[in-house]
């Protein structure tokens, strides 16, 4: 009998909570979720939403409230490069080539089994230029 939850799978478990609230949030401000959890080599693509006429690539960060710093304190360089190019490579693979971009950053917190909040921060990275999708 385990005592203490495997830490990987109660994290991931928290992580899909996140990741519906947030396509929650998506979907009542009238975006079309495209694509969750889209993996490539480059990385993966927590949420892809279409926004009007803009792609929107929002990255999830998800954390109980008791800790001492925000969700978004966990997005690493290495992640935002990541994030960066697996979006260039759904793009090329999709075809899209002639519709903008954004980043979106969106912060769920829970406080035991419940929605705490959720912030969502608009362009976290600088859009991907025209044509970022051509090979």
């Amino acid at each position: 009998m385990k005592i203490i939850p495997d830490a990987r799978k109660y994290s991931a478990k928290l992580g899909r909570k996140g990741e519906n609230a947030a396509c929650e949030l998506l979907q009542a401000a009238g975006m079309t979720i495209l694509a969750r959890n889209w993996r490539c080599k480059a990385g993966e693509l927590d949420i892809v939403a279409l926004d009007q006429n803009e792609i929107v690539f929002a990255e999830v960060k998800t954390m109980r409230k008791k800790e001492f710093f925000t969700p978004a304190a966990n997005l690493s360089l290495r992640q935002r490069r990541r994030n960066f190019n697996a979006a260039k490579v759904y793009l090329r693979t999709l075809h899209i080539f002639n519709i903008p971009s954004r980043f979106d950053l969106i912060e769920v917190t829970f406080s035991g089994m419940f929605l705490s909040s959720i912030i969502r921060h608009t362009n976290y990275l600088p859009p991907l230029p025209p044509g970022s999708g051509k090979s």
